[in-house]
């Protein structure tokens, strides 16, 4: 039996991992303030912290 041509996948641009450390009250509000704005927490924190650097 012939073997299915395997499906190339796009490249994903590489990523490096950041961790913070605060308190579960901070933690919450950080996770309100993002669901207020339409954003995961990931993306409301790095639009925050690239407005900072003026990267866009």
């Amino acid at each position: 039996m012939a073997k299915k041509p395997v499906k190339e996948l796009p490249e994903k641009p590489k990523r490096a991992r950041i961790t913070l450390e605060c308190s579960p009250e901070t933690r919450k509000a950080i996770r309100i303030m993002a669901a207020q704005n339409d954003k995961s927490m990931n993306d409301f924190i790095l639009s925050i912290v690239l407005e900072k650097m003026n990267v866009k």
